[in-house]
């Protein structure tokens, strides 16, 4: 049953994203109904766009993670094993966090180098 709950509240999390994605423009931002033709600029600026919707996931995945790691340390009342899973996971989630800000910043140089204009999220 616990198993089932975090599944559940995890997947709720992974699909808002979605949900947001959903209501706004989407993914490619031309070519649809009472939007302009695609062109290259958009060809080239949908990496930017997927960079970000993929690194809004990560985001919610770090923050939880670093709330996990941050109650396994609240709660290991003294037990080293514990105490050391909790860091880990602490640090593991910050890297993985700063990783992705750093991949999008590569991603960004790379766009705004090529020419890209379309407007990214």
């Amino acid at each position: 049953m616990k198993k089932t709950f975090i599944i559940f509240i995890l997947l709720f999390f992974l699909l808002i994203p979605l949900s947001i994605t959903a209501q706004g423009e989407g993914i490619v931002k031309c070519g649809g109904e009472g939007q302009s033709m695609c062109t290259l600029n958009d060809l080239i600026g949908l990496p930017g766009v997927i960079i970000d919707w993929l690194l809004t996931i990560v985001a919610i995945l770090a923050m939880l993670f670093i709330t996990l790691g941050g109650i396994i340390l609240l709660v290991s009342a003294g037990n080293p094993e514990l105490k050391n899973t909790g860091k880990k996971i602490l640090i593991a989630a910050i890297i993985g966090l700063v990783l992705s800000l750093g991949a999008r910043a590569i991603i960004n140089f790379i766009l705004d180098t090529l020419g890209a204009t379309t407007p990214r999220v």
